[in-house]
């Protein structure tokens, strides 16, 4: 049955990389020797992703992992809007559409393999249609497997898309997860 399990989980994972790879240009980083610290992701305001978030976010699986943003209590909605630097009153930031479950748990699963260990950070470019349109990697993790197989989990996961202005636009949303080696 092990066995059996291994398997599964190295075919979900060679299915994940290769729609990674099909879709290369929809993730973004540098080489981990290179790469900024996960507190100094990209800052920088701009007109299409309607919001940006904090440098040095608070965030780990403080949420829920099986509410959807609907279910998510007011303080937990004010949590989350308090991740990015400004985020107007009436505004949502994206959220997945299933809840955080089904990304952590299939994480959960390669890293029983995998073994990774580090921080996670992702930066998930969230379209105004709910499709992810680009992740970009700020992690500091031991095996970029593991970096892969969460972008490519978070590219193919549909998100409540955010709200500015009481209309659907495009904007970042922080993924973090603390890995121990396991």
């Amino acid at each position: 049955m092990k066995i059996y399990r291994s398997f599964v989980l190295l075919a979900v994972s060679a299915f994940a990389v290769t729609s990674v790879h099909a879709q290369s240009d929809q993730i973004v980083g540098a080489p981990l020797s290179s790469r900024p610290s996960s507190q100094s992701i990209i800052n920088e305001p701009t007109s299409e992703t309607g919001s940006f978030i904090k440098k040095d976010p608070v965030y780990g699986l403080k949420f829920p992992l099986n509410k959807t943003y609907e279910q998510l209590t007011p303080e937990q909605k004010a949590d989350l809007h308090a991740m990015y630097d400004s985020l107007p009153g009436g505004d949502e930031p994206p959220f997945p559409l299933e809840g955080l479950k089904p990304v952590v748990g299939a994480i959960r699963k390669a890293q029983a393999q995998l073994k990774a260990r580090g921080e996670l950070y992702l930066a998930v470019t969230v379209g105004a249609d709910g499709k992810v349109k680009q992740v970009a990697d700020y992690s500091s993790i031991n095996n970029p497997e593991m970096t892969k197989f969460a972008a490519s989990i978070l590219l193919m996961t549909k998100f409540k898309p955010a709200v500015c202005g009481g209309a659907p636009c495009v904007m970042q949303f922080p993924f973090n997860l603390k890995l121990r080696g396991g």
